[in-house]
């Protein structure tokens, strides 16, 4: 004869209990993982820190294909453990830590391991588009926007960077003779913003279909005419579909 369950009122409430606490065990074994995991992270970033300072690029490009090799996505690698490292570098520096060649050995050093963590260009694969990457005019910070082109590449685009500090005009003018479909600008000094802005509204006075990002420590919370894009981790959330 089959069983049949218990309707009493109390059977619910040790039921009830009973799914609570394997709620509760299983929500704490998600914070678990994610504390492990962050945890993880930090460490993987100190590592690659300890490895830049002491100019040890091998060390450096170590830590990287561990962090990829662990599960880790390029876009994640990027956020998680370079970029923390890369602005703890420029921590230093402001404090007087380190000296300006340290800060540029780290931003050098960090340039080769990106270039040997690509792969080769795939021939005859379908491509989405044209991407145009630059600093504004006086920035000359781009490793961000380095890391930014290759992860636009991973998303199907032909990335075309054009580094640090392009003046305003040459911008413009790379626009109307590329013809990009996307076009990404970042800046990260707060004297910037203004610029940052200016470019994007211009952008889109003259090319309304362009697709415009807009990132950099000196991007507002928001901005006209531009897709705002503070995570390199949801860059790839953030590129137009259509």
């Amino acid at each position: 004869m089959p069983s049949v369950p218990d309707p009493s009122p109390l059977s619910q409430i040790r039921y009830g209990r009973s799914l609570h606490k394997v709620t509760e065990k299983s929500a704490g074994a998600d914070k678990s993982a994610k504390g492990d995991g962050r945890r993880g992270d930090a460490r993987l970033s100190r590592l690659y820190l300890e490895a830049l300072r002491a100019a040890d690029a091998s060390g450096a490009y170590r830590v990287a294909t561990e962090a990829l090799g662990q599960g880790m996505t390029t876009a994640e690698l990027y956020q998680r453990v370079i970029a923390p490292a890369m602005h703890r570098i420029g921590e230093l520096w402001e404090r007087g830590a380190i000296t300006v060649a340290d800060e540029h050995l780290a931003t050098a050093l960090t340039s080769r391991i990106l270039a040997a963590l690509r792969p080769p260009p795939a021939a005859a694969v379908p491509r989405r588009g044209r991407a145009l990457l630059a600093a504004v005019e006086g920035e000359q910070h781009a490793l961000g926007l380095r890391m930014a082109a290759d992860l636009l590449e991973d998303a199907g685009y032909d990335a075309i960077y054009l580094g640090a500090d392009v003046p305003t005009g040459a911008l413009l003018r790379a626009v109307d003779s590329l013809s990009p479909d996307l076009v990404a600008v970042t800046a990260t000094m707060s004297t910037l913003a203004r610029r940052l802005e200016t470019i994007a509204a211009e952008l889109r006075r003259t090319h309304p279909a362009l697709d415009v990002l807009v990132g950099g420590q000196a991007a507002p919370p928001r901005i006209d005419g531009g897709t705002l894009v503070r995570d390199l981790e949801l860059l790839p959330e953030r590129v137009p579909t259509g």
